[in-house]
């Protein structure tokens, strides 16, 4: 930026001519494939403040411009910066092949050094490397690093969760009457097994012994309608009975035959099977029991249930459940949420269960982020034959996003977490290691850890003094950078 003068602020340079520029004063003129110092105004690899390892000392630098003087265009008018640049030998600014700055205290291109450069490590995709090189080939020998070649194994790509067990509820049945009255008798206890159709209580209800004596009544009825409809039936051969009377007798037959019908349903409604209805019928029993029955295979695990205790329909008398399969309550990392899919398959491990899982699979998953927890909630179906699990446990659980892989097994103690992605060191010099971005996947339990990608099967990786290394990247954090004099 200029003042009215013309002066660079800042730098101290100044044009004599009007609408005179320079590289300096103008950024079109700057050469594209070199990086520019903002903070002192002059090329990145000429600026002896944020690269004073470039410095050749005994090389005549022009401090106003920022360039060596036998490069200056602006102090000797002549060839232009980009012909004199091209002049100056790789060696006098040290680039790498390929361009781009080099870092001169640690030997390797600038946008690899993990020393100068670690907040790089951030933007690494897996297989991505920053170098991190030690003072001497015999820095790291002394430090105890060594290193292990991993193995091929099996692994799935996974997300953590964390679970809480709980009834499933379409296996669940809360035991209601479907019809007024007092407990008669209670024949099972909490905890039963039962199978379904078992009886669990009797029931006196006026409700039933009224619905029962309409459809005796019915029975009865439509026995006298069918015998009259068969007699004018007879006597209209005869030409005794009319026509109509005939009609009559059919139509009364019908009527009857459909109220015994409604009757039947009716007690089939309150939960009679077709063999008691047919029981009733025969039997022309009017009485007041009322049969609460299982509806399934199950447990029972709840009971409200006293003898002498006036009931309502809606009032849960038991609750049955079938404890083979369980409901699994996931809250997984928001950030994986756009990962999660029904039908991925959960394992879940719990406190008392060391060396035992629990597996099923997702079966729903929430449309929106939990506001208290800030976590994604998702449902898991999952088996429980053993019956080891309780409904109320807390556990720890794994989401398989995939199938399983061809993965690397490596060391636990490899394995180096930053800013929540996994990186591993793979050694490829006596003094010089790369920070390797890494995918990590399932198994991770034990003393080794599956990396799915990011790692070639030859390479050698730290396993021991790992932490030492991650210790030497990260130095620079410290105050000890390659700029440091």
């Amino acid at each position: 930026m200029a003042d009215q003068s013309g002066e660079v602020l800042g730098v101290g340079h100044r044009h004599e001519a009007v609408g005179e520029s320079c590289f300096i004063c103008d950024e079109e003129m700057r050469d594209p494939s070199r990086l520019w110092c903002r903070e002192h105004s002059r090329y990145e690899d000429r600026c002896w403040d944020c690269q004073p390892q470039l410095e050749e000392k005994d090389r005549a630098y022009c401090e106003e411009h920022g360039l060596y003087e036998d490069e200056c265009s602006l102090c000797r008018p002549g060839p232009d910066e980009a012909s004199s640049q091209e002049e100056t030998s790789s060696a006098e600014v040290q680039a790498p092949v390929g361009g781009g700055l080099f870092c001169g205290e640690h030997q390797v291109p600038e946008f690899e050094c993990g020393i100068c450069q670690p907040q790089l490590a951030a933007v690494l995709e897996p297989g991505g490397e920053l170098k991190v090189r030690f003072e001497s080939k015999l820095a790291a020998d002394k430090a105890g690093v060594e290193t292990v070649f991993p193995r091929q194994g099996t692994a799935q790509e996974s997300v953590p969760a964390i679970c809480e067990v709980a009834y499933d509820g379409n296996a669940l049945a809360r035991i209601t009457p479907l019809a007024s009255g007092i407990i008669h008798e209670v024949l099972v206890d909490v905890g039963a097994n039962v199978s379904a159709g078992d009886l669990l209580l009797k029931v006196h209800s006026t409700v039933i012994a009224g619905a029962k004596a309409e459809f005796v009544s019915s029975v009865v009825d439509l026995d006298l309608k069918r015998v009259a409809w068969e007699r004018e039936t007879r006597l209209a051969k005869k030409s005794i009975s009319s026509e109509r009377e005939v009609q009559e007798a059919e139509a009364a037959f019908r009527t009857a035959e459909l109220t015994l019908d409604t009757g039947r349903q009716a007690l089939l409604n309150f939960g009679f099977t077709p063999k008691e209805v047919m029981t009733i019928q025969e039997e022309r029993d009017t009485s007041a029991a009322l049969f609460i029955r299982a509806p399934f295979d199950g447990t029972l695990v709840e009971r409200n249930a006293v003898v002498g205790e006036a009931v309502q329909p809606g009032h849960t008398l038991f609750t049955v459940v079938d404890l083979d399969s369980m409901w699994l309550n996931l809250s997984i990392p928001a950030d994986q949420a756009g990962r999660i899919r029904v039908g991925h398959t959960v394992l879940a491990t719990f406190r008392g269960m060391e060396g035992r899982t629990a597996k099923g699979e997702i079966d729903w998953v929430h449309t929106s982020i939990d506001s208290r927890s800030r976590m994604l909630r998702a449902l898991a179906v999952i088996s429980n034959s053993n019956r080891l699990l309780v409904v109320g446990m807390f556990g720890v659980a794994r989401v398989f996003l995939a199938d399983a892989q061809a993965s690397l097994e490596v060391p636990r103690d490899s394995i180096q977490h930053l800013e929540g992605q996994a990186y591993v060191f793979v050694k490829l010099e006596k003094d010089l290691y790369a920070l390797r971005r890494v995918v990590t996947g399932t198994p991770d339990t034990g003393d080794s850890v599956a990396v799915l990608s990011g790692l070639g099967v030859g390479e050698p990786i730290v396993s021991t003094g790992s932490f030492t290394v991650m210790s030497e990247f990260l130095k620079s954090r410290l105050g000890a950078g390659c700029v440091d004099d």
